[in-house]
């Protein structure tokens, strides 16, 4: 126990060893931890923002207004961590294809098998330490284990497609957290939504609709702002999976093509010089499939011959079984025939005897029918012959009523017809008068038409008068005019004297 505890020369015991190892390995799964990178780069963004010195307030508004907002960047960065740590690991997987350190013409030169399987494990365990861990350095284990397990290369192909049908699929599985988060940065920023504008909507209020409209536009830039920050980031991680999963993609590709040009062909099973006890077990195993078939012939033959008999005596009962139906069938058809036709006999008997009561029954009906209609013929002659007769009566009376009124009403329309004629006569007499009325109006019109010209020619000489009248005014005021200014400029002219 002590000497597991102590190591000479100062060097650490045992379990420190251990323990330091599994520090190591759990440093190293942290730093490739994109979780890690993820939430560091989430801090990193969140510290650096007050000290912007551009676009403070809109990233303000798009990563820091509501919880959601810092959900979604979380879940931004993580991804992108993810992707960046997958992009700084194809570096890594390319690497691989060109530093391999395996000398395949010379595994290739072994014609051994097994000697050639051996060398080819020795020198992929020679390899780096991280080779180990990228797409290549897996497949040459992979292939190692299997050829050694088995000692062949039988099946080598299907086992390589194996291979990279699984990493396929592993490759596919790698990115599920990815997925699960780029599903999940849209849903969180529809869910931005949902809650802004139900705080837009719990804030509005009728009475106090003018103090409440912040509030409700405060709530719609939530719902809007999240949706706007979560669509935009989710396309970038959308098309960044898509660069680095096609990415991968090739280089898995390539991987399968190395897989065939070098492992399948170095490991591909050569042909051999067969030894003399092979050549004996091969001469053995001919005879022993020649005998075999020899005997197969033979009992094939002796089932053939068994087949023919057999078909035979079946022909010969199928010949008896015939002949015997058909003995049954023309007895049966006889009976048949000859009961149908008794039956047939009777069912004609019956037939006519129906036939003749239905023609009895029919010419009794006819007869009663026939009678009926005599009957109801001569009912409807009489008939007739009275409603004629009322008709005409009825027809006679209404001439004579007729007649009457017309009479009645051409005496009617006399009387109106003088009657018309008297007021046509006084209506020609009034004319006359209004006529003679009117004519006399006429002449009363004419002597006034000229007494209207008389009356014009002295109203022009009554505006001549005036027109001559107020010339007069207007020279006296001329003159009086003048002589205020004569008495004026006397005036003066006096003063100007003494």
């Amino acid at each position: 126990m002590e000497h597991l505890d102590s190591m000479p020369d100062g060097q650490p015991t045992l379990p420190e060893a251990q323990t330091e190892d599994h520090f190591l390995n759990w440093s190293k799964a942290v730093l490739k931890s994109p979780l890690f990178w993820g939430a560091a780069a989430t801090f990193g963004f969140y510290a650096l923002i007050p000290h912007l010195p551009l676009y403070r307030d809109l990233v303000d508004r798009y990563f820091c207004s509501h919880p959601l907002e810092y959900a979604t960047a979380a879940l931004f960065f993580i991804g992108m961590a993810i992707i960046g740590v997958k992009g700084m690991g194809m570096f890594v997987q390319k690497k691989s294809l060109t530093e391999t350190q395996i000398d395949w013409d010379t595994i290739g030169e072994i014609e051994n098998l097994h000697e050639r399987i051996d060398v080819f494990e020795e020198q992929v365990q020679s390899q780096p330490s991280w080779l180990s861990e990228t797409y290549l350095g897996k497949r040459l284990l992979d292939t190692v284990s299997f050829v050694k397990s088995r000692r062949s290369v039988q099946d080598l192909d299907e086992h390589l497609k194996y291979l990279a049908e699984l990493a396929a699929e592993q490759l596919h599985a790698s990115y599920s957290l990815i997925r699960t988060i780029t599903w999940a940065v849209p849903i969180i920023g529809f869910l931005g939504t949902v809650i802004g504008i139900t705080i837009a909507i719990a804030n509005v209020t009728p009475d106090q609709l003018d103090t409440s409209l912040s509030e409700v536009t405060g709530g719609l830039a939530v719902a809007f702002d999240t949706t706007a920050l979560a669509l935009g980031l989710s396309l970038v991680l959308v098309f960044s999976t898509f660069i680095v999963e096609r990415m991968e993609q090739k280089q898995l590709e390539q991987i399968e093509l190395f897989g065939i040009e070098h492992i399948a062909s170095c490991l591909s099973e050569s042909e051999r010089v067969v030894s003399p006890l092979e050549s004996a077990e091969i001469e053995a195993a001919q005879q022993l499939v020649s005998r075999t078939e020899e005997m197969i012939q033979r009992q094939t033959d002796l089932w053939q011959q068994n087949l023919e008999g057999l078909r035979g005596r079946w022909a010969e009962m199928m010949d008896r079984q015939q002949s015997s139906f058909d003995q049954t069938l023309q007895d049966g058809m006889s009976s048949t025939l000859g009961n149908h036709a008794v039956q047939l006999e009777e069912f004609r008997s019956e037939f006519l005897n129906a036939y003749q009561s239905t023609t009895e029954q029919i010419e009794l009906m006819l007869n009663r029918w026939q009678n009926k209609q005599e009957e109801s013929n001569n009912q409807f002659s009489t008939h007739l012959a009275q409603i004629w007769n009322e008709v005409h009566e009825d027809v006679i009376s209404a001439q004579t009523r007729q007649t009457t009124q017309i009479e009645e009403a051409t005496r009617d329309i006399a009387d109106e017809i003088r009657i018309w004629n008297q007021q046509m006569k006084d209506s020609a007499e009034v004319s006359t008068l209004q006529i003679q009325a009117l004519n006399n109006q006429s002449e009363h019109l004419l002597k006034i038409v000229d007494q209207e010209e008389h009356l014009i020619g002295l109203q022009k000489r009554l505006t001549e008068n005036l027109d001559a009248i107020r010339a007069a005014e207007t020279f006296e005021e001329t003159l009086h005019s003048l002589s205020a200014a004569v008495h004026l400029l006397t005036a003066r002219s006096g003063r100007n004297a003494a």
